[in-house]
């Protein structure tokens, strides 16, 4: 399974469109999502742009911000939502596919640990871990979200990539233990700084 999994990492997860960040809806490039595996931190969600090289890398972060400029032309925000919550949907259910390859014998409870790991790693965000044998509590220093939205200036998009954010976390957390279930962060904490992510056996 191991050799599989390392042929994988060079087949892309999907690929988007990246808009141009002004009021207008211009196609400018596209990116491809990869899991790679990182020596020193391990498993990576990496948005990559063919032929770019690494100037061009964008973490989870900026790939959920980017993902909302090709919602500029929804005529609502609720419009807006749905969409960033099917691409998280469809990347959670795509990425769980990929890291239990890497794990097939593994408890589910190891399984949610290293994907919530390389998300994690893959917001750039430092964390602290309390794990208990139902339950797992991750507190972030800091917004990565949020954060992000900053640096990058994709500012509007902030509670629309959150809501995809939550998607991929659901879904991921179905593909891989589907006895384990998402209380925090959810749909109705879009808006709010995402702070923590709390998974518990149903």
């Amino acid at each position: 399974m191991h050799a599989s999994m390392n042929e994988v990492q060079d087949t892309p997860l999907f690929a988007y469109v990246i808009a141009s960040a002004d009021m207008r809806y211009i196609e400018i490039n596209e990116r491809q999502i990869f899991l790679r595996k990182d020596p020193l931190v391990g498993y990576l969600v990496r948005g990559e742009i063919p032929g770019c090289g690494a100037g061009c890398y964008a973490d989870l972060n900026q790939i959920f911000l980017e993902y909302t400029l090709s919602c500029e032309g929804c005529r609502d925000q609720q419009v807006a939502g749905e969409s960033s919550a099917h691409f998280g949907e469809r990347l959670g259910r795509i990425l769980a596919n990929r890291l239990a390859q890497d794990s097939p014998d593994s408890p589910g409870i190891d399984r949610l640990t290293g994907a919530l790991e390389c998300l994690l790693n893959s917001m750039n965000v430092p964390y602290e871990l309390e794990q208990m044998e139902n339950r797992l509590h991750y507190a972030l220093s800091y917004c990565p979200i949020r954060e992000s939205a900053q640096s990058t200036g994709i500012k509007r998009g902030e509670s629309i990539a959150q809501r995809g954010f939550v998607a991929l976390c659901e879904s991921m957390v179905r593909g891989l233990a589907e006895d384990w279930t998402v209380l925090k962060p959810s749909a109705l904490d879009t808006g709010k700084p995402l702070l923590e992510i709390e998974i518990v056996r149903s």
